[in-house]
């Protein structure tokens, strides 16, 4: 296969050919490709199998209450204490000067997006749930169709936050619009917003990491280029799989495709320039020196890209929607760019001649590919003392290790959003009057497949009392108890519960308030346990023909919790197998393989645990986005074996030189300043994640920066050389293909 590649760049016609075959690929592709961006979706219950019962009570919702299918937006009002009522009883004169608000949205017909209105003046009845016990803040629930993408649902949600304000404003108290309405209009626009930032901060850093490694700008911009061409290649393959198959697609996966790809496929170019520069000292014709460089360089690159490409693609198998949706967008970028890395990047470089090197000149590249300095050094200290450098490496990674005990879980994503965020302005006004559970009540669907609900009222309310008897329940809300409280069926109040039941009579909904945050791990297990008690009160009840869903937000968040625990503890097993069996075909071996995947597995839990501590003890962070574990685990195992592949496979090719001690002292010295400065860009390129405003993406950013430095600067230049040095001739075995000489 190497000779087949390396036939690519033999002489100027073949380069130029694939060159030019590369630039029309990508234009094609581009133009009958829609945008990725417009294929993309935020909503989390795409992600989540069908057969989930959040799903279940999401397609019901829709289904029995379809003039409450949209997202909702409640405006919040705040003020001092007793500004709304005092003692219970509504301040008429403070309510009625917002009055006007809500008519606005009634007779406003422009906004045609907004379905109805829940507020003191249409339902004075709510208004206990609508006016804090303490009478400093009402909210006003205002229902909102369509798709939260489009430019118009956001546009509303915008209408509605000035209004807010506008109104407010001229009674001198605080406002804000949060509600999930809010918090998805957010969302999207914080990726909107990325996705360029992102790309033009990771192609700076390349460039100027790059021109500072060769000195020379075309070695800098040209390959940054190529790599550009790659990232659009993949994107536009990524919209047209996602658009021709109905694949829902994470906002995500643009931010994430420009670091991976910029990182991976600059890590490429600097294994072949390496490379190049040692070869023109040998062969003074570019071509054949350039051919000769893919014949050594392509087999690393390939199983490079293959691990990658494997531990990705096996997320395919996830349950989370995101993983394996992403996972195999993911993969198949890393392929794309790999192709570009083992053709058109290296015929270009061979086609630009000396101007590849201006103004260095080659000889003085040639001079620096053979100059010997501290690598070569550190080369020599391990090799000669490995013992000392494996077991003091493995005590520093190991104690890293130990934060990961403190971990707290974060499932809360309005806390990973920027402070001026309308959402979490809103929220945080919200937990001054009210409950934070208020920001989403949780769902019970009960449904009767038999008759009219109205039947099963004494069912629904027995249930009801259940549930509001459990630790951290605020309230619970429905039918037989539009505000909280149990009402007579011929009361006046009872006429506000209606709103609980469905058109046709079969389903009606309590809605549960937590004390709590709705997004904290306690109201996750509340979930489950609300599971629990109404499974039990329809097999004691031997009601027959009765259905119960429980919904919701938090019953969504509780459905993806589950589905990335089974992920971790499934998927994980299965990429390290993968991976180890990939290793053990690269390396023709089975015992380095062994030591290599120690290698991935100690760093990614030093990683982790040191992310652990900076992110909780030093940034202040009130825990870690739950399903970063999981992204994180798959970058660094599927991106800590490219070092360790490139490195093994020099060292292989050393010791055939000069022996073990003097060959891995070699390898070291030849392959440290490569490794370290693709450490480096890759490095940089997940650093970038790191300036945007969304604390989980900024975590996911940082934790991967820190993986791939530790395992350029330990792991791969003290760790695995020294565990190398001390097996010696075992290294390859069972293989007889590698001799000490």
């Amino acid at each position: 296969m190497t000779r087949v590649l390396s036939k690519f760049s033999q002489n100027p016609i073949n380069a130029l050919i694939t060159l030019i075959t590369w630039i029309l690929l990508v234009v094609v592709i581009n133009i009958i490709s829609p945008s990725l961006s417009d294929v993309t979706s935020n909503e989390q219950e795409e992600f989540l199998p069908a057969d989930v019962e959040s799903v279940k009570a999401i397609n019901l919702q829709l289904d029995k209450y379809p003039t409450n299918s949209g997202l909702s937006a409640i405006v919040v009002f705040h003020a001092a204490e007793n500004f709304f009522s005092t003692d219970g009883n509504i301040d008429i004169d403070n309510i009625n000067q917002l009055k006007n608000f809500v008519y606005f949205f009634q007779e406003n017909q422009e906004l045609k997006l907004i379905e109805n209105i829940l507020s003191v003046y249409d339902s004075p009845e709510a208004s206990a749930s609508l006016i804090s016990p303490d009478g400093s803040t009402m909210t006003v629930l205002i229902n909102i169709g369509g798709n939260p993408a489009d430019e118009d649902f956001q546009k509303t949600v915008d209408v509605i936050a000035e209004k807010a304000e506008e109104f407010g404003g001229k009674l001198k108290i605080q406002s804000g619009v949060t509600g999930p309405a809010s918090i998805f209009t957010d969302a999207i626009r914080v990726f909107q917003s990325i996705d360029i930032q992102v790309t033009m901060v990771t192609v700076l850093l390349v460039l100027v990491i790059l021109f500072i490694i060769y000195r020379s700008p075309g070695l800098a911009l040209i390959p940054l280029i190529l790599v550009g061409t790659a990232l659009i290649l993949a994107q536009s393959l990524a919209a047209l799989i996602a658009d021709n198959f109905d694949i829902p697609v994470n906002g995500q996966i643009t931010a994430i495709m420009s670091v991976l790809l910029f990182g991976a496929g600059t890590d490429y170019v600097l294994f072949i320039i390496s490379r190049y520069r040692e070869e023109l000292g040998k062969n003074q014709n570019r071509f054949l020196a350039m051919s000769e460089t893919v014949k050594k360089v392509a087999p690393s690159i390939i199983g490079s890209a293959s691990t990658t490409i494997v531990a990705m693609m096996l997320l395919i198998f996830a349950l989370s929607g995101s993983f394996r949706t992403m996972g195999p967008m993911l993969a198949l970028a890393v392929g794309v760019v790999l192709i570009a890395g083992i053709t058109v990047i290296p015929v270009t470089i061979a086609l630009m001649g000396k101007w590849a090197f201006w103004p260095i000149s080659i000889h003085s590249n040639i001079k620096r590919a053979n100059k010997k300095g501290v690598w070569h050094r550190i080369g020599n200290f391990v090799s000669l003392k490995p013992k000392f450098v494996f077991i003091s490496t493995t005590i520093i990674l190991g104690i890293s290790i130990l934060p990961i005990f403190s971990l707290i879980p974060s499932f809360n994503f309005i806390d990973g959003y920027p402070d001026d965020a309308q959402s979490k302005i809103g929220y945080e006004l919200m937990k001054k009057g009210f409950p934070p559970g208020e920001l989403s009540p949780s769902n019970v669907f009960i449904t009767s497949s038999s008759g009219n609900i109205v039947e099963r009222r004494e069912f629904v309310e027995e249930l009801a009392k259940k549930i509001e008897l459990m630790n951290g329940v605020n309230k619970v809300m429905g039918v037989t108890r539009p505000n909280g409280f149990y009402v007579d069926e011929n009361s006046p109040e009872s006429f506000a519960g209606l709103r609980f039941n469905s058109n046709d009579g079969s389903t009606t909904r309590l809605d549960i308030v937590f004390d709590g945050d709705p997004y904290s791990e306690k109201s996750l297990n509340q979930i489950t346990e609300i599971r629990d008690i109404s499974s039990k009160h329809l097999n004691d009840s031997k009601v027959r023909n009765i259905d119960i869903l429980v919904g919701g937000q938090t019953a969504v968040q509780t459905d993806n919790k589950n589905a990335i625990d089974r992920d971790m503890l499934v998927l994980a097993p299965i990429v390290l197998l993968a991976i180890f069996l990939v290793l053990i075909i690269l390396q023709k071996s089975i015992i380095s393989p062994v030591y290599l995947m120690f290698s991935i597995i100690i760093s990614y839990l030093a990683t982790y645990g040191l992310s652990v501590f900076i992110f909780q003890n030093i940034l202040g962070h009130n825990g870690v986005a739950y399903q970063n574990p999981v992204w994180i685990f798959v970058f660094l195992v599927a991106l800590g074996a490219d070092y360790n592949i490139f490195v093994m496979s020099r060292i292989r090719e050393e010791v055939q030189k000069s022996g073990y001690i003097k060959g891995i002292a070699e390898a070291i010295g030849r392959t440290g300043g490569v490794v370290t400065s693709a450490g480096i860009i890759l490095a940089g390129t997940f650093s970038v994640l790191t300036t945007l405003p969304l604390r989980d993406v900024f975590q996911l950013g940082f934790a991967v920066m820190l993986g791939v430095l530790i395992d350029t600067f330990i792991v791969r230049a003290l760790l695995v050389p020294s565990m190398a040095a001390m097996l010696g001739k075992y290294n390859w075995w069972p293989s007889r293909k590698i001799s000490e000489k």
